[in-house]
C-alpha cells in the first residue's frame, strides 16, 4: 500500500482535488443512465448504479490524469474505479436525502448554470447550437440528460451545505482543541487561522461520515465491484 501511494502520489492528488473542488455530479457528467451495462455495480436502496455509469465516469477521470502526464495502468485503473464508485454512491445518497427533506433545484438555476458556462458561449453569449453540438458530439448526451445530471449535482451540493450549516466551531472549541493537540497554547494566535480551517474540515468529514452511517442503517447500500474483479 505504501509503495502504491508513493508511485501514484501525483495521480492521487489530482483525483482528490477533482473530487474536492468539483461537485460529485460533474465527475460523472457523461455517465448518464441509458440502461444497464450488463449489470449493476451498486445499489443505493432501489436505485441502481450501473457499470455504464462507473466506466464512463472513470474514463473521464482517466483522461484528466493522462492529460496531466499520469500513466493510467491496470493498478491505477482499479484505484480510480473504486474512487469514482464511491463518488457516485455518495452523490446518490445525498440526492435521495435532499429529496426526502423536500429540497429542490429550480429550472432557472439550471439555466443560469448552463448559460454562464464558457463551454457553451460564443462571443460572450450563450449559443444554443454550440450547446447542443457539444453535448451530442463531446459527451454523447441529450440536453435533457445533461440537465438532469446538473440538477442532481446541485441537489447533492445543496444537501451537503445544509448538513454543514448545523455544525459551527465556537472560539472555546478551537482553543480547547488546539491545547489538546499541542499540549499548550503556544503559538495559538499565529496558527489560529490555519488550525481553525483544519479543525473545521475534520469536523465536516466526521459529520458527513456520521450522516452516511445513519443513512446506511436506514437504506441498504450494496456494491459489487470487487465481485467482478
Amino acid at each position: 500500500m505504501i509503495s502504491f501511494l508513493i508511485k501514484y502520489k501525483k495521480a492521487i492528488l489530482i483525483i482528490t482535488l477533482a473530487f474536492f473542488i468539483g461537485s460529485i455530479g460533474y465527475i460523472g457528467l457523461d455517465s448518464y443512465r441509458r440502461g444497464s451495462f450488463s449489470s449493476n455495480v451498486a445499489m443505493v436502496g432501489s436505485q441502481p448504479i450501473t457499470y455504464r455509469d462507473l466506466y464512463k465516469a472513470a474514463d473521464a477521470q482517466a483522461r484528466v490524469l493522462r492529460n496531466n502526464g499520469v500513466d493510467v495502468d491496470e493498478e491505477m485503473t482499479k484505484y480510480l474505479n473504486q474512487q469514482v464508485l464511491s463518488a457516485l454512491i455518495s452523490e446518490e445518497v445525498l440526492v435521495q436525502a435532499a429529496k426526502q427533506f423536500g429540497l429542490d433545484v429550480a429550472d432557472y438555476e439550471l439555466a443560469l448554470e448552463i448559460h454562464s458556462s464558457p463551454a457553451f458561449n460564443q462571443n460572450g453569449q450563450f449559443n444554443k447550437t454550440a450547446y447542443e453540438y457539444a453535448l451530442r458530439h463531446q459527451l454523447g448526451v441529450t440536453p435533457l440528460q445533461f440537465e438532469e445530471q446538473i440538477r442532481r449535482s446541485k441537489l447533492a451540493d445543496r444537501f451537503r451545505m445544509a448538513l454543514y450549516s448545523f455544525y459551527k466551531l465556537t472560539p472555546e472549541e478551537v482553543r480547547f482543541s488546539y491545547q489538546i493537540q499541542n499540549g499548550s497554547m503556544d503559538g495559538f494566535e499565529e496558527n489560529k487561522k490555519d488550525f481553525e480551517k483544519q479543525l473545521f474540515e475534520t469536523k465536516m468529514e466526521t459529520a458527513q461520515q456520521a450522516f452516511f452511517d445513519d443513512f446506511n442503517n436506514r437504506v441498504e447500500i450494496k456494491t459489487y465491484l470487487n465481485e467482478q474483479a
